[in-house]
Order: structure tokens, then sequence, then C-alpha cells
């Protein structure tokens, strides 16, 4: 399977999770919700974040294990996603992706009334705020409680979302979606970088450079 095939797949995955449902939260666990909001505050508190994590994606049944690493820099609401040699950016206007094995760029304007493709990586912290059911919390470690959560939407194509947080350091640690496909997709931070300033270039996109390296631009 191609590496943008690869990089589309985690898009509907990060969109499913990152996707404003509009609905209200039901019957929350009121002590997993708080520790998700100690990570929100913690983790917004910062002008800029740099973290890696390692991505995962297993089906046993159709025999599928895959595994790869990527990068993503976050000023909200900017942000540069980087995995399977792709680029996904938000400029604060425009979302582009960017397949150098396509060489191909797509340009579109990213609505938070519609569930599309977009990865959204500035709401990594603030997902479970609407559209989620957050049950019970468990600790895992004596620094790590996992938190399950259940889409509210019921024609959501995902089952359950595991949250799993330090809650000494108030940082994710990961994020696993179940698909009713049994699908699992599990994106798990492996460092994080809150102090190095992020260059501005990093969010910029040069069109007249893509196009004279042979880009298709779709706009």
């Amino acid at each position: 399977m191609s590496k943008a095939r690869e990089f589309v797949k985690l898009g509907l995955f990060m969109s499913l999770i990152f996707f404003n449902l509009s609905l209200s939260a039901q019957q929350n666990d009121l002590a997993s919700e708080a520790a998700l909001d100690k990570v929100y505050s913690t983790m917004s508190a910062y002008p800029q974040i740099t973290l890696t994590f390692d991505y995962t994606l297993t089906n046993k049944e159709a025999q599928i294990n895959q595994n790869t690493s990527g990068r993503v820099f976050i000023q909200e609401p900017k942000y540069r996603l980087e995995l399977f040699e792709s680029v996904q950016l938000f400029d604060g206007s425009f979302s582009y992706s960017i397949i150098p094995e396509n060489l191909e760029v797509v340009i579109s304007v990213p609505n938070p009334t519609t569930n599309s493709d977009e990865i959204n990586p500035s709401e990594l912290f603030s997902f479970y705020k609407e559209g989620f059911r957050i049950e019970k919390g468990r600790l895992i470690t004596d620094d790590v409680m996992e938190i399950l959560l259940f889409p509210i939407d019921s024609k959501a194509e995902i089952e359950k979302v595991f949250v799993r947080i330090n809650t000494k350091s108030n940082r994710l640690v990961s994020l696993t979606q179940v698909g009713f496909n049994k699908t699992e997709t599990t994106i798990k931070v492996t460092t994080y970088d809150t102090a190095t300033a992020i260059d501005p270039k990093l969010f910029a996109f040069d069109r007249k450079a893509y196009e004279a390296n042979g880009y298709y631009i779709i706009d």
C-alpha cells in the first residue's frame, strides 16, 4: 500500500478523532473529565509545541500490522504534520496536503461544520470536550491513567477511544481508536518540546517553489 494512501488513512483517523461532533457530553465521569481538563490547560499554556509520535495500525482479522513515526508542530491555530514522507499544514487560513510521492498539493479551506478528511492536530488536547461520553478512568501505573471515551453520535465509525495521560506531568501519552471494523489505530507520543521556538517558515506554503519542482496544485 502506498505511503500516500496511508497518509490519507491517517487523515481519516485524525479527522474522526478531532472532528467536533457538535453534541453535548452526557453522563461524563467528573474525575476523568477533570484529569483531561488538566492536560488541556497545561498544554494550552505553551505558546508552541513540537512533538514526535509513533503511529500503529493493526487489524488481527485482516492480518494488518503497520508502524511508522511522525512529527507535528503546533502554534495555534497553525500546525504542520510530517508523516509518511508527506506534509499536512495549516497556515491559519488554508490547509495544504503535500504528497511528494504523487508530486501533488491539495489546497482547501477547513470547514469545522462538516466531517472532512482534514487533519487538525491543533485540537489534539481538546477533542474530548464535545461529542464524547467520558467513562471512569483506571490507573495503568502510578503516573498513567487510561480513560475510555465513546462517541455520542450513533452513526460514528469509531466504537471507542482509549486516552492515556500522565497525571503528574499532565501530558498526553497516547490515543487509541478502535473502529467497528476491529481496526485499532494508535498514536503514542514519544517526545515533547515546548521550549524551542518554531520557525514561522514551517507554516508557510511557497506555491511558486512547488510549481517550479513539478508539483500539481489542486485548489
